[in-house]
């Protein structure tokens, strides 16, 4: 038998124990952290013996930009039947310590004088990940053709990152100290809110989270604190598998009465809940209005009844509150979030409560896909054709697609719903893949509103708004109604002009402009971030006369304010959302107030419902009637439905006004005059003349470098690569050129596009050439990367 001799940096080793030995223990955070920099040498292990022996390896992915695992030996004292795969590792990688999750193990025969780097120490008693779960992953690293190593550890949570992070997550709960009688409520008779929280401790005696709280009310902090101090609340840290046991209660899950389905929405209901426990994809094409939302209610209550979790996706975060009141309101069953403003642990915490069935119902936003559930038995996709859903970088994945792939592998049904259903999925139906459900008419007694185009030629404008929408806008108004004005445009003004000189300020980073921010007195470019303090004078003829050319939702808003003196203006973009929270107040001022002027982005433009909204004009279409993306018309008709859906939801008639100078555009009319069905089915033909997709398939090479010759340098020498493999290829390779914006955020960018009618021929032409790029002479001087399936060609 070989002899396994250790190989260790003994003189390393030693001065790290010395250093932290010697600090007091009151330092211990100071000890960890210096414990932690003074990494010891790796051990090195060496088989003395020339013949072959089979040893047990640990196949483990790291975080890496590289496309492939690395192999170590077992930590010291480890035994192969506590090993799984799916479990995390630290492991020596060059020079650092790092995190790696383990593949497989293997036992492999080693020649003579090989050596392995041995894993320090194994992070978790069980899998982080299920193998079920880590085959889909592997999908897409694989589909993508992206680094498996990245691929995972951009699906878990960052927490798992830490090299010292178990896996035991604890949570807050708080619990009523004691039964509390008449007397204690009387001395609170002056907090309302302090009684409020005591009734809802009353009914959650398995105590309440931070996430509860926080829907309860969005300042419950210093409530539950003055609680505490009074001796009538306490506050418990428990571990995540002990807050409370699995629960999906399936005797009481509705709180009646719910509201009577129509025949198509009962229909919709009927063919989803009917199908058998298995993978199944249906569209719920419904108009905005229609009731979506109440179906997925009633889909989501059937699959708890089973004893089954439910996963929620939507585009955006600001769609949350209102989606998470809803589904709190109708089930006595915990409802959790996972979207970005979560801080890690409350990922964490997220997660790994859905993993061990401690929740019923995720709602989140794309990277919810990869939350790990115990019971999953229905994933609803909300908007699906939302852009928001495909990652833009790092793993560039689509977070409908993916998930599409994870139901079918679960063997469960998967609800996909819009108004204006992405072209990819029209095909889908077309093809028998997807069932389609349609909900042609407005819930309850609402209507679809009227649509009129206003031709902005020969009018008086201000600002953006022509002096014919003030007039209507003031007519909706004295009747105590609501108007919502939407520009796709958020700042002051896009550009700042020289009236004397015409200079004009430009972004040095980028070729765009720079967007006037009033208000807080700012210029800043929207593509690359770059901010300064707006100029007081013309920096080529020192003119003080520096205007803005064009508007903004900031500029709208002045504007209204000084027309409308006596009604409120709210604004909502991205400008005014960034504070925590700041969003759903907004959301709360609207929907309780009257005779109110809401201007937003498209942030507004989906999932909203103002009951009181009979107005809404679009003031700037144009910009999306000639994009340079093939997609711009798609893009655009979906934004004109989706924002013309929020007016007329309640038992009031609803108008929508768009504002255009070209009213003759022929898309624009067919869309207007025969709906979002007839635009899709129109545009699907031009598609296909043109082979564009969804009918060929596509991926994108970007390249970006200082230097403005190398990215068009390094794509040729791309081009030429994969014109090798072309043999096998049923496809075209168009450019490389510039990107659209060609210089942002100081780099200049190039693109290749790669066509073809036949997807895994695409996939085969990557797979052989992706793990050649980097020997090419400028891979090194361009930073790259491929989009699979790309839905941005900016």
């Amino acid at each position: 038998m070989p002899v396994l001799a250790p190989k260790v940096g003994a003189l390393g080793e030693a001065k790290r124990q010395i250093i932290v030995e010697r600090l007091p223990s009151a330092y211990n955070t100071v000890r960890t952290k210096i414990a932690a920099q003074i990494k010891p040498k790796c051990h090195v292990f060496r088989v003395y013996n020339s013949e072959m022996q089979e040893i047990l390896t640990l196949e483990i992915a790291v975080p890496v930009p590289l496309y492939k695992t690395f192999d170590y030996l077992p930590p010291d004292g480890y035994i192969e039947q506590n090993l799984r795969p799916g479990m995390r590792f630290t492991v020596p990688f060059g020079r650092t310590i790092t995190v790696g999750l383990l593949i497989d193990l293997k036992k492999k025969p080693l020649p003579s004088h090989y050596k392995l780097k041995t894993a320090i120490s194994c992070l978790d008693s069980e899998p982080t990940i299920s193998p079920q779960h880590l085959r889909w992953i592997k999908w897409l690293s694989e589909y993508y053709h992206y680094p498996l190593g990245e691929t995972i550890f951009t699906t878990l949570p960052k927490i798992l990152k830490r090299t010292n992070f178990q896996a035991s997550a604890v949570e807050t709960r708080w619990f009523l100290a004691n039964e509390i009688n008449e007397e204690q409520l009387s001395k609170l008779k002056r907090a309302p809110k302090q009684i409020a929280f005591v009734q809802l401790l009353r009914h959650t005696p398995d105590g309440v989270t931070r996430n509860t709280l926080q829907t309860h009310d969005k300042n419950w902090a210093g409530t539950i604190q003055r609680l505490v101090k009074r001796g009538l609340v306490i506050e418990k840290s428990l571990p995540v598998n002990q807050a409370q046991p699995p629960i999906i209660d399936p005797t009481r899950l509705t709180n009646p009465p719910l509201p009577t389905l129509n025949d198509a929405q009962q229909s919709a209901v009927d063919n989803i809940i009917n199908q058998p426990h298995q993978f199944h994809c249906f569209l719920l094409n419904g108009v905005t209005g229609s009731g979506k939302t109440e179906v997925y209610l009633r889909v989501v209550e059937h699959a708890l009844k089973q004893h089954k979790q439910a996963l929620i996706v939507i585009p955006e975060i600001g769609l949350t509150p209102q989606l998470v009141k809803r589904f709190e309101t109708r089930f006595n069953a915990p409802v959790a979030l996972m979207h970005s403003n979560l801080n890690e642990t409350e990922r964490w915490q997220a997660w790994q409560k859905a993993k061990l069935g401690h929740i019923a119902i995720l709602i989140g936003t794309r990277s919810a896909i990869f939350t790990p559930f115990k019971a999953l038995g229905l994933i609803i996709v909300d908007e699906e054709h939302d852009s928001s859903l495909k990652q833009q970088d790092s793993l560039r994945y689509h977070a409908r697609d993916a998930v599409i792939l994870r139901a079918q592998r679960l063997n469960i049904p998967i609800l996909l719903g819009s108004a204006t259903p992405s072209f990819e999925s029209l095909i889908n139906v077309q093809k028998k893949r997807y069932t389609a459900l349609d909900l042609p008419d407005r819930a309850g007694l609402a209507r679809k509103p009227t649509i009129d185009i206003l031709d902005l030629r020969g009018q008086t404008m201000t600002a953006n708004i022509s002096a014919t929408l003030l007039n209507i806008m003031g007519q909706h108004l004295q009747r105590q109604e609501q108007v919502l004005l939407f520009l796709n445009r958020r700042g002051y003004a896009p550009t700042l002009i020289c009236h004397e000189c015409g200079w004009i300020m430009d972004c040095h980073r980028c070729d765009s402009h720079m967007t006037i921010h009033k208000a807080k007195g700012l210029i800043r470019c929207h593509h690359c971030g770059y901010t300064k303090t707006l100029p007081k004078q013309c920096p080529t003829c020192s003119s003080l006369d520096l205007r803005g050319l064009g508007s903004g939702t900031e500029k709208i808003e002045d504007v209204l304010t000084e027309h409308f003196p006596e009604h409120e203006v709210i604004r909502i973009d991205r400008d005014t959302t960034q504070r925590k929270n700041a969003l759903q107040t907004l959301l709360e001022k609207i929907n309780t107030g009257k005779s109110q002027i809401i201007i937003g982005t498209q942030m507004l433009a989906k999932g909203h419902d103002f009951p009181n909204v009979t107005l809404v004009g679009m003031l700037d279409v144009d910009q999306g009637l000639f994009g340079t993306d093939f997609r711009s018309s798609e893009k655009m008709a979906q934004l004109i439905t989706q924002v013309a859906g929020r007016a007329g939801r309640g038992n009031k008639a609803g108008h929508v006004i768009i504002q255009t100078y070209h009213p003759e555009h022929p898309m624009l009319n067919l869309l207007i005059k025969e709906g979002y069905g007839a635009f899709s089915h129109y545009a699907l033909q031009e598609r296909e003349v043109t082979a564009l997709p969804p009918f060929t398939f596509a991926a994108l090479f970007r390249a970006e470098a200082i230097i403005e010759a190398l990215p068009i340098e390094f794509l040729n020498e791309l081009k030429q690569l994969l014109a090798n493999h072309l043999d096998q290829f049923q496809g075209s390779c168009l450019g490389p050129v510039p990107s659209p914006i060609e210089k942002r955020a100081g780099k200049y960018r190039a693109q290749l596009l790669i066509l073809s009618d036949n997807r895994q021929s695409i996939h085969r032409l990557l797979q052989a050439c992706i793990h050649q790029i980097a020997t090419l002479a400028l891979a090194k001087r361009v930073r790259w990367n491929l989009d699979v399936d790309p839905h941005d060609m900016l």
